[in-house]
């Protein structure tokens, strides 16, 4: 595992490439099962983030960063006043995760997760949520070795 990048807090002149990031690496997140082209799925999740930058000033909400020099490779983008819909209780939410292609199997998915954890744990939340689209068996096994399980399944139905 490569030690090349570093983590850190994001700052309001990171939002643009984490935007980016975001919106290039969105189409390994979409269900097969959604018959969308690529270039709608992207102006949509673009659309989803424009007020990013104003996520950054709100205490329940940890952004981190990994990159290399100048260059952002990953962002996590973690909740911690999400409640669960079928208890109320309150639990901490990853909203994104994002490694650059190039980065892929270096560590810097583990590193963005362990930040997020740990900003989760000191605001005092017991559970970290999140969801990954069942064909994305990359992030399923990722997220099984980090500890993650099942814990409701979505399903749709195409009418």
């Amino acid at each position: 595992m490569s030690e090349d990048f570093s983590i850190r807090k994001a700052e309001p002149e990171d939002v643009s490439q984490v935007v980016d990031l975001a919106v290039e690496m969105v189409i390994h997140s979409v269900s097969p099962l959604r018959e969308i082209d690529e270039e709608t799925v992207r102006t949509y999740r673009r659309n989803d983030l424009r007020s990013l930058h104003r996520a950054l000033a709100r205490p329940h909400v940890g952004i981190f960063i990994a990159e290399v020099g100048a260059r952002v490779v990953g962002h996590v983008i973690v909740f911690t006043a999400q409640q669960d819909s079928s208890t109320g209780e309150t639990q901490g939410w990853i909203f994104d995760l994002a490694v650059s292609q190039d980065m892929w199997g270096r560590g810097v998915a583990q590193a963005l997760m362990e930040h997020a954890e740990t900003f989760s744990r000191e605001a005092g939340v017991a559970r970290l949520g999140l969801g990954v689209t069942i064909s994305n068996q990359r992030a399923l096994d990722f997220y099984h070795q980090q500890g993650y399980l099942e814990e409701r399944v979505q399903m749709v139905k195409k009418l």
